[in-house]
């Protein structure tokens, strides 16, 4: 049995520093309802308005927006009405994540965190109130990491890995390219927790076999499940890179599919914007490009594989440079309480869109409309200074970063679980808009910035006590403080 225990320690590594971590119901539920209070009756964008109408209509839902996001937002909507609907369920979201707090000491390093733990919770109560994918599923992701960082000192019992599963499945539904994301995680945090090679190249192989599933499941669900017509949404990417490939190149990566209709379109340089796909959509200017994709969705995928196979410089030069517009962006219109809302009753540009979009759903469906309380000036000032100051993106990449390499130089002596791990997924958020964005609002680097404050925070944290226990790499024992392998 001992030469067992000794074996395991030589795959992973048991020890870390991190404080233990709590559940409090009237912490989550007043974070909650401070999330329903302060964004009231919700707030919205055109894309989340159309999905979560859509949700229950026969014929009408398609997979442009996740099907399953639509349902989950609508499921109490026929009884509180929308977006109040929605707004209850991610303030549900919020509150399950705002719940876990640290059990930390008195001390002013103590205080000090839960002071910043609970500042983070107040920002993001105003935050998340924006109903769209993106806060959805940063809600889902902050419970993750928060269920996964007990595990080096908790075990995790029913509930909690049946809500790991749930949020597992609604982060991966919402927008299949997340795998990407816990991929690239998986392969930062893994080196701190396995000593073997082998092992840790069959974990990343297998999270990310499992992971790259997500895409065709996504779609199967959709369709099966949700009756959601399928309208290519993976138009966006191809397009792009497609054509950011052609400026570079100087030739038409699309002249050379069977049946395209190069002589009714403009080129692509003509279309190409280095930031963004949106020329290339139905509503674009070269909307033609969207509409020849449906017929050759199949055909211009495989055309897409090979295009990056034959001009791999032309590609990365061109997704470098849509990584460059999206780090210095400064477009935070899309999201929060300082963003605009289809809904927003004080700008009415802002919600020229909603009677066009119901009418597209033949619907006359009341959606209720938002207005500024006495809370929200104070609320967008705290956004705009936490979350959406110049330079944002950077500083929440950067302190990712600091935060694995600041514990990858101390792993002899302990480690901080929640703090790689947050890290891991903020590096992990950017690795995948590196391969899949096809945008530049600075809504799609916000997983990063939150993440590095709560690695941050994880940082910050008195270390729990008796667990500062630095490892013994030499023969794979946990080393007691003086240096001599531990009797535990």
């Amino acid at each position: 049995m001992e030469g067992s225990s000794r074996h395991a320690t030589k795959w992973f590594f048991p020890q870390a520093a991190d404080p233990r971590w709590c559940f409090s119901w009237p912490t989550g539920a007043g974070f909650a309802i401070l999330c329903v209070l302060l964004s009231f009756p919700g707030r919205l964008n055109a894309d989340s308005l159309f999905a979560l109408t859509a949700a229950d209509m026969p014929g009408m839902n398609n997979n442009w927006q996740s099907a399953t996001l639509g349902w989950f937002w609508h499921l109490p909507g026929p009884l509180l009405g929308q977006p109040n609907g929605a707004l209850v369920m991610q303030a549900v979201l919020f509150g399950i994540f705002a719940g876990f707090l640290p059990r930390l000491p008195s001390t002013l390093r103590g205080r000090a965190t839960l002071a910043g733990e609970l500042l983070l919770r107040i920002v993001l109560a105003g935050s998340l109130g924006y109903i769209c994918k993106d806060t959805t599923m940063l809600a889902a992701l902050l419970i993750a990491v928060h269920l996964l960082r007990r595990l080096p000192g908790d075990k995790l019992g029913f509930v909690d890995i049946t809500l790991l599963i749930v949020m597992a499945m609604l982060f991966l539904l919402s927008k299949a390219p997340n795998f990407l994301m816990i991929t690239v995680a998986a392969a930062l945090v893994l080196p701190f927790v396995t000593r073997s090679p082998r092992l840790y190249a069959m974990l990343v192989a297998t999270i990310l076999a499992v992971g790259v599933l997500a895409i065709p499941f996504n779609r199967i669900v959709d369709a099966r499940i949700f009756s959601a017509r399928d309208v290519h949404p993976d138009k966006q990417l191809v397009l792009f890179d497609l054509a950011g490939i052609s400026v570079r190149t100087g030739q038409s990566a699309f002249a050379s599919v069977p049946g395209w209709p190069t002589k009714s379109l403009k080129s692509p340089a003509d279309c190409y914007l280095p930031y963004m796909w949106d020329s290339f959509a139905a509503w674009g200017p070269c909307g033609g490009y969207s509409t020849a994709y449906d017929r050759l969705d199949n055909v211009l995928t495989r055309r897409w594989l090979a295009a990056i196979a034959a001009h791999p410089l032309a590609y990365a030069q061109h997704r470098f440079t849509y990584v460059g517009y999206l780090m210095t962006s400064q477009d935070h219109a899309t999201w929060g309480i300082d963003g605009q809302a289809i809904n927003d009753a004080t700008v009415p540009a802002a919600r020229a869109e909603m009677p066009s979009i119901l009418a597209q759903l033949h619907t006359d469906r009341r959606v209720d409309l938002w207005r500024p309380s006495i809370t929200t000036a104070p609320m967008r000032w705290l956004e705009r200074a936490m979350l959406k100051f110049p330079k944002a993106q950077w500083a929440g990449l950067l302190v990712c970063l600091t935060v694995l390499l600041s514990n990858w130089l101390r792993r002899r002596q302990c480690i901080r679980y929640g703090a790689i791990l947050a890290a891991g997924l903020g590096v992990g958020n950017f690795a995948m808009l590196v391969v899949f964005g096809v945008a530049d609002p600075s809504r799609y680097m916000l997983p990063t910035v939150v993440l590095a404050y709560v690695a941050l925070l994880a940082m910050l944290a008195p270390p729990r006590v008796g667990s500062d226990v630095p490892f013994d790499h030499a023969n794979g024992d946990l080393a007691a403080p003086n240096g001599r392998p531990s009797t535990r």
